[in-house]
């Protein structure tokens, strides 16, 4: 009943916001109607939910003259935040500029391995924010005040440490942990969704089935974001093992345990003959992703496009699945080629003397000597082309 109530009462703030005469609106020089009258409370155009920043206290990377009047441990303070696409935001004032920067995992890891050397702390900002543009000396310190809107009138990154240290909401945060909470929530949003299958879709063919999921995996492991944690996570696995870990346990183990279970259904199904349904679902993963995945990471090669990750998803599922269909009446009778020399023809029906050498026959071409002695052998020992007898 509230919802009902809620609309509307929107419409009829909409109906008497478009009544109003343009001399009621609070325009201001060229600004069009619609922007001067869109801003919020805060005065903004749109209005965003505040954040949380990661602020980083940390030594000077070089020596610097100056660097003996202040704490030996908070030379320097700069602002990071990560994203949901898996980069991250930093905000680093520097001595001629503020420079503000969208950083992709493998460089954001080096800012915050400089932050782990000091102490990093997680500050909710203030919207709209109680600085104020009257502090004057804009160092480091008083600019990561005025991001996170504090009126703080600390000149050093120490004091704006005890400062920021004193308020509840804030903690400290480590680089392993910080790491590891992105990767969790970025690969199990991509994977997730690649992996969610609806119940329609549940009653489709086993073929088409995997297809679908095949496609949805490859598509999930070549996003851009997916590969810049995946090569972040190998290149830190020595620093930050736990991060790399938890990109295998929230990417590819849900992947497996999802597949294990519609390879078992399909076998109770009597659709498939697998020993082992966990195994078949690991090699038909490694079956998708190949060297493809490997040389996206590493940057080799031009990321595929939906035509191609389509055809080597049909590919991989019709390869896996003729592999995997249980032997059929006719295949049971037939001689197997392992117990055939490889290589040796035999005979076509009705030939039972030897070519002579050199002499061409319409079936198999110019007979050599080698041929010649191979027609001798028994034909236990001669690969079956298929032919009738």
């Amino acid at each position: 009943m509230s919802a009902v109530n809620d609309a509307a009462q929107a419409r009829r703030f909409w109906l008497r916001r478009n009544r109003e005469s343009p001399s009621r609106l609070n325009v201001v020089g060229d600004v069009p109607p619609d922007l001067a009258n869109s801003a919020d409370e805060n005065g903004s155009p749109v209005t965003v939910d505040p954040v949380d920043w990661i602020i980083c206290f940390v030594p000077g990377l070089q020596r610097q003259w100056w660097h003996r009047f202040v704490d030996h441990k908070h030379k320097h303070v700069f602002a990071m935040r990560p994203t949901n696409t898996g980069s991250w935001l930093l905000v680093e004032p520097w001595w001629s500029r503020m420079m503000v920067t969208i950083l992709p995992p493998a460089d954001a890891v080096k800012f915050l391995r400089w932050g782990g050397t000091g102490d990093m702390l997680r500050v909710r900002e203030a919207v709209p924010g109680k600085a104020s543009q009257f502090r004057g000396w804009s160092n480091c310190a008083v600019l990561t005040a005025f991001v996170l809107g504090r009126s703080s009138w600390t000149w050093t990154p120490h004091g704006l440490y005890r400062e920021l240290l004193r308020e509840k909401a804030t903690r400290h945060e480590s680089v392993a942990q910080l790491l590891v909470n992105q990767f969790a929530n970025l690969v199990s949003q991509y994977w997730s969704n690649a992996l969610s299958v609806g119940a329609d879709q549940l009653s489709l063919p086993l073929r088409e089935l995997l297809l679908i999921i095949g496609r949805n995996l490859l598509e999930a492991m070549m996003t851009p974001s997916l590969l810049e944690v995946c090569y972040t996570a190998i290149r830190e696995a020595d620093r930050y093992p736990d991060a790399t870990r938890v990109y295998a346990q929230h990417g590819y183990k849900p992947a497996i345990a999802v597949l294990t279970k519609i390879l078992a259904k399909a076998k109770q199904a009597g659709e498939i003959d697998l020993a082992d349904c966990d195994a078949g679902a690991r090699q038909f993963l490694g079956m998708l992703h190949g060297n493809i995945h490997l040389e996206a990471v590493l940057q080799l090669g031009e990321i595929p496009t939906l035509s191609e990750i389509d055809l080597r998803a049909r590919t991989a599922v019709n390869v896996f699945l003729d592999g995997a269909k249980p032997p059929t009446r006719r295949s049971l009778v037939q001689p197997s080629a392992a117990t055939c020399l490889v290589g040796v023809p035999s005979l076509p029906e009705g030939r039972g003397a030897p070519l002579p050498t050199g002499q061409r026959d319409p079936a198999f071409g110019t007979i050599s000597a080698a041929d010649q002695s191979a027609q001798m052998l028994p034909s236990r020992n001669r690969i079956n082309y298929g032919m009738k007898r």
